[in-house]
């Protein structure tokens, strides 16, 4: 499938769209659960998300129809990138500031060579790339700062993040191994991937007290439009007509926004501050997967 806009003609500038996409996901995130169970917001992001690609949705169901085993596939990822990552994100964004949330969100490169290194042979990272995670390491002790006798609900939102992350690392990873070539296109799958999210996480939501996001039409905004449709739906859009458009590689750069992204929407509409030490952690952690990308 081809991309449905011109994403080669100015690829830089989609980045960037995407990376202000990702980051601003946190600040929503910390907006919805003003008024709604972490629950609630993460089931009302995967169903919104998952009818903005409903579009593409075809011929993913016509490769599972050619090969059956695709479906395991897909329900894999659906557990690991989107049910286990968008739970475990909500529950530490409640317990972070949004900001914080999205730096801890940025280890997912950092994870994911680890893994890689662990269940690929051959790609074990370089000493180059081993400080690299070092650097990542000291920048997120920085973001934590222990020193300051952080309360035990930021050590769990940390654990939540980091958690959070690991799935998506093994979704990675997982696609790596077993979907190179599917018969698909990345986003039709992407589409199915994100139904059987939703399908899969309904029995984990609360559904008391759902009706209310329409109550608001700033809620309904936040978690249809941002969460869901733009934030999840349009994302991945915009990220694989990237990678159709310039390759996985440059794609892959949009690693190094959100947590920036977020940083910045945090102070400029939640008004938190995020201080010297979490902006030398940021800039510690933008810097080790900076380093991990070249080598």
């Amino acid at each position: 499938m081809s991309a449905p806009l011109s994403f080669a003609r100015v690829p830089y500038a989609w980045l960037a769209v995407l990376g202000l996409l990702w980051g601003a996901n946190f600040p929503l995130m910390k907006a919805a659960l003003s008024a709604l169970e972490p629950s609630q917001a993460v089931w009302l992001r995967l169903a919104f998300g998952a009818a903005a690609l409903a579009p593409f949705l075809a011929p993913a169901l016509a490769a599972v129809r050619r090969r059956p085993a695709l479906l395991g596939h897909s329900c894999v990822m659906a557990l690991s990138a989107n049910v286990l990552t968008f739970h475990c994100f909500m529950q530490g964004t409640r317990l972070l500031d949004a900001g914080t949330a999205g730096v801890l969100s940025g280890c997912v490169p950092l994870l994911t060579a680890l893994l890689a290194a662990l269940a690929l042979p051959r790609e074990r990272l370089p000493r180059a790339a081993l400080a690299g995670l070092c650097v990542s390491f000291l920048g997120l002790v920085c973001v934590l700062a222990p020193w300051n006798g952080a309360a035990r609900g930021s050590l769990a939102g940390a654990g939540y993040m980091l958690a959070g992350a690991c799935g998506y690392a093994v979704a990675f990873v997982y696609a790596r191994r077993f979907l190179v070539r599917p018969g698909a296109s990345a986003l039709s799958l992407a589409a199915l991937q994100m139904l059987l999210a939703t399908l899969f996480y309904a029995p984990l939501a609360r559904w008391e007290g759902m009706a209310r996001v329409t109550d608001s039409w700033e809620l309904l905004a936040c978690v249809a439009v941002g969460l869901g449709a733009v934030g999840s739906g349009a994302a991945y859009v915009v990220y694989y007509g990237l990678i159709g458009a310039v390759g996985a590689v440059r794609a892959s750069a949009v690693s190094y926004l959100p947590p920036v992204a977020a940083l910045f929407m945090g102070w400029a509409f939640l008004g938190e501050t995020p201080g010297l030490a979490r902006l030398a952690g940021a800039a510690l952690v933008l810097g080790g997967i900076w380093t991990l990308r070249r080598n």
